[in-house]
């Protein structure tokens, strides 16, 4: 029974699926239907091309496992996802699309750039640092009501340790880089969200 819980915490506290709300609040919180719609493109560029990299790379055996267990697959995931996120963004800023979806892609981008240089030699969790990043964009922009999100690290925490995917200073350090890097960006960008 744990072992079934800790493997969906797993999937439901993965990046690509806890962007779905997350992006589609903010879309919503930017300009409500219109951003509904932004938000809907927005993930199907920053979740689906490195979801569909993932899949593809498991039926071409590049990728051992959907959740990149092995430290040596991470960089080029990475590299799509940046990749990604650099089309959304110049999309967001050429068609005008809302701030608050642009500054929330900027900031998979920055986390992403952090996650790359660092899983260049150590395996950093990549869900801490997602979860921690989507948890203190929340606070900016609902303020401290969402605080109870952060709750979710607690979770995420012990699912990845039950599922002896990541040891206590590779969730540390994920959750403190994605909380770190969020609050820089929606800091330097406060006053324009």
């Amino acid at each position: 029974m744990a072992d079934r819980l800790a493997r969906w915490i797993s999937v439901l506290f993965d990046s690509s699926i806890l962007s779905l709300p997350i992006f589609l609040a903010l879309g919503y919180v930017s300009a409500r239907t219109l951003g509904l719609l932004w938000a809907i493109l927005i993930l199907l560029i920053v979740t689906g091309i490195p979801l569909v990299y993932l899949l593809i790379g498991r039926k071409y055996g590049w990728v051992s496992d959907m959740e990149l267990s092995r430290r040596e697959e991470r960089p080029r995931f990475i590299l799509i996802s940046l990749s990604s996120d650099v089309l959304a963004l110049f999309i967001l800023r050429l068609f005008g699309g809302p701030h608050l979806l642009t500054v929330i892609v900027l900031t998979y981008f920055c986390l992403a750039i952090v996650m790359f240089s660092i899983s260049s030699f150590w395996k950093i969790s990549m869900h801490m640092a997602g979860v921690g990043g989507f948890s203190t964009a929340l606070v900016f922009v609902f303020g401290t009501s969402a605080l109870w999100a952060f709750l979710s690290l607690l979770l995420v925490a012990w699912a990845r340790l039950h599922r002896r995917k990541h040891n206590i200073p590779q969730l540390i350090a994920g959750a403190l880089a994605g909380v770190l890097v969020t609050v820089l960006v929606f800091g330097w960008l406060r006053t324009l969200i």
